[in-house]
C-alpha cells in the first residue's frame, strides 16, 4: 500500500509563475523524497509601479511516503524545513 502526504508552500520569482513553482519543487526536493505532484491554489502578482514585480504561488507538494517512515519523522521534515520556503 502506498500513502501520500501533501503539504502546502508559497513561492515566488520575479520572472514568472511557472518558474515560482519550479524553485518551490526544487527547493522542496531538498528536504521531501519521492515528491509525485503539485497543484497550485492560488496566484497571485506584485505590482508596483504600474508593473508585475513579483509572481507568488501556494501549492501543494504530494510526495509519497517511504515504506517503514514513521510519521513523527515525516511532520518533522516539513514543517522544520518546509516553512520557510518564500
Amino acid at each position: 500500500m502506498s500513502i501520500v502526504k501533501m503539504v502546502e508552500l508559497s513561492s515566488q520569482s520575479t520572472s514568472s509563475w511557472e518558474d515560482a513553482t519550479r524553485q518551490a519543487v526544487e527547493r522542496a526536493s531538498q528536504s521531501l523524497r519521492n515528491i509525485r505532484s503539485v497543484w497550485v491554489k492560488e496566484f497571485e502578482a506584485v505590482v508596483e509601479n504600474e508593473q508585475v514585480t513579483q509572481f507568488r504561488v501556494v501549492l501543494k507538494v504530494a510526495f509519497q511516503l517511504e515504506e517503514g517512515t514513521s510519521a513523527r519523522s515525516t511532520r518533522s521534515m516539513g514543517s522544520e524545513e518546509i516553512q520557510g520556503l518564500e
